[in-house]
């Protein structure tokens, strides 16, 4: 078992609503802070973004990131034991009728989310709610780590497919009626699709869109923002609107900007609640 499995199974055993939740977080965050992990990944995020630079809004962001992440991690843990939890957790819900009728209909659909709010909590919310969901996911370069993640999802209801999935079976998942969640906020690598984020050059994963069109299926968008640790709200958007005419790849790259459009919305809305950790313009762009 490795130092960071050990870790995680170690704060999951103590943590508990209450008190205790209060102390793991306090700890997370102490180590978050005092590491300051990607610091300079995120800082220099912030300043290509469109946001308005005011003075001290980056390093306020962040110390709201760091915050925000060891609740989320928090959270997760003090889930594993009772899942159902998580439906007294979320106090505020817009727009579940659309997901109602797609599982009444059994009818499938892209799931478009990102790294913001609990993710976590969002997923176990949606399959304590009933909804056949799947997730592609990307494993923890520790084994060991992704092993337990991996354990821990399979208690809150979750099922994963591999970020290396075969295509075919995440369309046939689709197809049958499943919810195939995808977090789409990431950078999509040289063969990604060029696009625009918070204002800078990217490119973006072409997954959700190319499911959606080899299924047939919506790509609905929905997303989870802490209103206070345990306090969540959930929105579920109405699908978008996708081209039915037009090329494929020209009807892909089209659904992919629309997916980052809305994603960045989404962002705006809390940006120290969304992984500015992450590489996203890592790409390079002429």
């Amino acid at each position: 078992m490795s130092s960071g499995s050990y870790l995680l199974e170690l704060f999951q055993k103590f943590t508990a609503q209450g008190w205790r939740a209060h102390v793991t977080a306090s700890l997370l965050n102490g180590l978050l802070r005092g590491f300051h992990p990607r610091k300079a990944v995120a800082l220099e995020n912030m300043s290509k973004s469109s946001f308005p630079h005011e003075e001290g809004w980056r390093d306020k962001t962040l110390s709201g990131v760091y915050r925000h992440i060891a609740w989320t991690v928090t959270e997760f843990l003090t889930l594993v034991d009772n899942p159902a939890d998580v439906l007294d957790w979320v106090v505020d819900v817009e727009g579940e009728e659309i997901l109602e009728q797609l599982a009444k209909e059994n009818k499938g659909a892209v799931i478009l989310t990102g790294h913001l709010g609990n993710w976590e909590l969002l997923a176990a919310w949606l399959c304590q709610r009933g909804y056949p969901l799947y997730a592609i996911v990307r494993d923890p370069d520790d084994e060991d780590v992704a092993d337990v993640v991996e354990k821990y999802r399979s208690r809150v209801g979750l099922q994963t497919l591999k970020k290396r999935f075969v295509m075919k079976e995440a369309v046939r998942l689709v197809q049958n009626g499943a919810f195939l969640g995808v977090l789409a906020d990431q950078d999509g690598g040289p063969s990604g699709i060029a696009s625009t984020f918070l204002g800078q050059k990217c490119t973006t994963v072409n997954g959700p869109a190319a499911i959606s069109l080899m299924a047939n299926a919506p790509i609905v968008p929905v997303i989870s923002y802490r209103v206070s640790p345990f306090k969540h709200q959930i929105i579920i958007s109405p699908p978008l609107c996708l081209p039915t005419e037009g090329k494929r790849k020209e009807r892909i790259e089209s659904i992919t900007h629309m997916a980052d459009e809305t994603l960045e919305k989404m962002v705006c809305r809390h940006p120290d609640q969304w992984l500015w950790l992450h590489r996203r313009w890592h790409t390079r762009l002429p």
